[in-house]
Parts: structure tokens; sequence; C-alpha cells
């Protein structure tokens, strides 16, 4: 037999205007522990309807009706709700009555005399719809709010990523402002010496000719190297910049701009940088995530061959052309990863840097970079000395 429990304290708004039908009807739904709100007519069932129609699970209508038919109260009601369950009971089988119950998205259809079961039946499948549509519709409401959580959390992974970089870029600047500055101090301190020591003879021609050379000289290596410093700066913000605007480019520009920021860094570390640019399909892609993917490979290749200290300690770019696209491999000869590892080195947190405080989102932010952002994709496989790291960028995104 069928449960009736899911017709427990529903509420059924019932349209009939033969009184001991409505009463029989109303006495047969309080036994299945329906509640019923019972009007005389179509205008009478609209007038509820629109008082109270939150409170109301189903309708049940005749459509014969005087001042209102059931049909035409039908209308009105989709006009206001167009999904709640809505049975009709009538005496006529006419066609006409069934298409305008078809186009108005009736849930059943239940002839007079109404056999109880198979109202029964039809109130049960037509509620189950109704309970079934509001559970997805919460499940819906609960997978946005996870989504929106997720989307939050993005984007302080997001933020903690740019705040990371930005660390490393510090680091890289500190380091290559050293030079430019160690230059500068002494450029200014042989002009201030020569002009204390007075070394220039001042009194003839060719001592005021060797001072002007000299100072000429030492303020072009000066202004060379606060070119070198502003280059720098420009390099730092332009990496940082929010603004996401899709460049058409070669591959190998993101990739020089990367290493003009970095280069200096690894050499200090002895390492060496060997480039194999052969790409020349030009792609579009938001230039400075991608110079942000190349550092977070690059500061992870450098920080693992530092560790290791491994000899003759090199990180091998390579780059050609796809039917569809272009390939960047990224190769270090600092070991491969375990190979427990290997699938899961782009989830977010995870780390193997723990220890020398790894956020763990480098790889994550890359892969969204990647794979989001550009609809590309992103893996690393264990090779020969070390691992690599695949890039794959399709010219049409």
């Amino acid at each position: 037999m069928i449960d009736t429990k899911i017709l427990k304290n529903i509420t059924v708004l019932y349209a009939e205007d033969e009184l001991i039908l409505q009463e029989g009807i109303s006495e047969t739904l309080n036994l299945f522990e329906i509640n019923v709100i019972c009007v005389k007519n179509g205008q009478e069932g609209l007038s509820v309807f629109k008082s109270s129609h939150k409170k109301i699970d189903l309708i049940l209508t005749d459509i014969k009706m005087p001042k209102l038919d059931g049909i035409g109260m039908i209308e009105k009601i989709r006009e206001i709700d167009k999904n709640i369950p809505i049975i009709i009971t009538t005496a006529h089988q006419e066609t006409n009555f069934l298409m305008q119950s078809i186009e108005l998205d009736i849930s059943a259809y239940v002839l007079k005399p109404i056999d109880i079961y198979k109202l029964e039946a039809s109130l049960i499948k037509a509620i189950e719809s109704k309970v079934l549509r509001e559970e997805l519709i919460q499940k819906n409401k609960k997978l946005e709010i996870e989504i929106q959580k997720n989307e939050e959390k993005q984007k302080i992974m997001e933020t903690q990523s740019r705040f990371a970089a930005m660390g490393e870029m510090i680091n890289m600047i500190a380091h290559q402002w050293r030079q430019p500055l160690a230059s500068i101090g002494t450029a200014s301190y042989n002009l201030k010496y020569k002009l204390l020591s007075e070394k220039f003879d001042l009194e003839t021609k060719e001592g005021r000719a060797e001072q002007s050379n000299f100072f000429s000289k030492k303020l072009d290596e000066i202004e060379f190297y606060v070119q070198n410093l502003t280059t720098t700066i420009d390099d730092f913000r332009n990496f940082f910049k929010t603004d996401k605007v899709f460049v058409n480019t070669r591959i190998e520009n993101p990739i020089r701009n990367t290493l003009k920021i970095i280069q200096k860094d690894l050499e200090s570390n002895n390492i060496d940088v060997i480039l194999n640019l052969r790409s020349q399909n030009q792609i579009n892609i938001y230039e400075n995530e991608i110079v942000h993917v190349i550092i977070n490979i690059l500061k992870n290749a450098q920080d693992k061959l530092s560790e290791k200290k491994i000899e003759n300690a090199k990180i091998e770019i390579t780059t050609l052309d796809l039917e569809d696209g272009i390939k960047i491999d990224i190769y270090d000869n600092g070991g491969g990863i375990e190979k427990e590892n290997l699938d899961i080195i782009f989830e977010p947190y995870f780390s193997t840097k723990k220890e020398k405080n790894g956020t763990g989102i480098g790889l994550y932010m890359s892969k969204i970079i990647v794979e989001k952002n550009h609809q590309g994709k992103i893996y690393a496989t264990n090779i020969s000395e070390g691992i690599c790291f695949s890039i794959i960028l399709y010219c049409m995104i």
C-alpha cells in the first residue's frame, strides 16, 4: 500500500460547488491528516489563494463552477505560482478540458465519481513532485553557499599567494639592488674624494678637461645604475598589477620577463639557466599571471637545488609549438618527487617545505591560473635526475 505519511499536515485548497461532495471529500482528506480549505467557486478560491498562497501546498478543484470555473481560476493562479501542484476533478471527459489542463501543467485529472484510492495516489504523486522540487531548491541553495565559500577561500588563497610572491620579489629586488647601490656609492665617493683632494689642476685647460671628463663619466655611471633600479621597480610594479587584460604574444616574452626578475637570484645560488625557446605561435594570455606561474616553478626549483646542494645545478626551459597552442617544459636536476606526492602537489596547502614556512599554495594557484583562467593544462613528471613541469596553453581561449 502507498505510504500516506507524505500527505500528513499538508494544506489543500479544495474548490467544489456541490456541498455534499465537498463535505465527503474533505472528511476523507482529513483522514489522511490533510488540512483542507474549502471554497464554493473559482472566484472564492482565487481570493483565498491570493491571500494565503504561501500556506497552500496543493489545489484540488472542480471544473464546472459558478462565477469563475476551475480552468479560469487555474489560469489566474498560474500567474501567481507556476509550480504549485493542481489536481482537477470533473464528471466531464471533453477533449478541450483535457487540452487546457495540459497547457496549464495540471498534475492529475480525476473523474467523478471520485475513486478515493485514485485520488490518494494522485495526491501523493503531486505532492512528491513538490517535495522533490523544494528539496532540489534547498540543495541548490546549499550548493550556491558552498560555491560562494569556495570562491571566498580561493580569493583568500590568491591574496596569500600574492603576498608570498611579494615577499619573494622583495628578496630578489634587494639582491638585485645591492650591486647598483654599491656602484652608485663608489661613484659618488670617487667624485667627493676627487673634489676634496683637489686632484685636478683647475688652473690649466687640461686639468679642467680632465675633471669634466671624470665627472661626466661618473655621472653617466650613476645615471645607468639609477635606470637599472627604476627598471627593477617597474618590473615589480607590473608584476603586481591587478588589471587582467589579454595580451597576444609569444610565450618567450613572459619567460624573459620572469628571468629579468629572478635570474640574478638564481645566479647567486650558482644555478645555470638553459633556454631552448623554439615556440613561434602567438597566444592570448594574462601575461602577469603566466609570469607568476613561471616564478613559482623556478623558485621551487631554486629552493630544492640549494637545499640539496646540487653540483652543476641547472634549470632548463624549453618551449615548442603544438598544432593548436604551445608547450613549456621547465626541468631541474634537483631530484624527483615521491610518487605518492606527484598527484597531490597541486592541491591547496600541500608543501614539502613546511619546515621552511612553505605556504603550499604556489602550485595550487599556478594550476588555477593555467587551467581555470587560461583553459590550459599543467602537470609534473619525474624524468632523469629531476622533475619537469609542463604547461600547455592554447592559441584560442
